[in-house]
């Protein structure tokens, strides 16, 4: 998914997740996978947001 997402980046795209529809696995020996995942986004994507904070600068 982070390819995709660098990939939009570098043609030009704003690229925002909406974290509250977004889902990555849990493990008990490995850890979190959605923190790690956020962690990532805020990382290459322009902004990661709720559904809330999404609608409402689209609105």
């Amino acid at each position: 998914m982070l390819a995709h997402l660098r990939e939009l980046l570098e043609e030009g795209f704003h690229v925002v997740i909406v974290k509250d529809v977004t889902a990555a696995p849990r493990d008990p020996k490995l850890g979190d996978g959605y923190k790690a995942a956020l962690s990532n986004f805020g990382y290459i994507t322009n902004a990661v947001l709720s559904t809330d904070e999404a609608i409402a600068t689209m609105g």
